[in-house]
C-alpha cells in the first residue's frame, strides 16, 4: 500500500501539467493552465497521500 506513494508523488503532477499544457495549445493561455494543472496534481497527489496513510493507520491499529 505505502509503494503507491511515489508513484502518486511522480505521476499526479506530470498528468495535471501535461492536461494543463493541451489546454494551453488549445486556448492559447501559456503558461497560465499548464501551472494551475501542475498545482492541481500536487494538490491530488497530497491528498490521496494523506488518505492512503490514514488507511494504513487504521490497518496498522487493527
Amino acid at each position: 500500500m505505502l509503494l503507491a506513494i511515489p508513484t502518486l508523488l511522480i505521476i499526479s503532477p506530470l498528468v495535471g501539467f501535461f492536461l494543463g499544457d493541451l489546454g494551453d495549445r488549445r486556448f492559447h493561455t501559456s503558461p497560465w493552465l499548464s501551472i494551475a494543472g501542475l498545482i492541481l496534481g500536487f494538490v491530488a497527489a497530497g491528498r490521496e497521500v494523506w488518505l492512503i496513510y490514514r488507511r494504513y493507520l487504521e490497518s496498522q491499529e487493527r
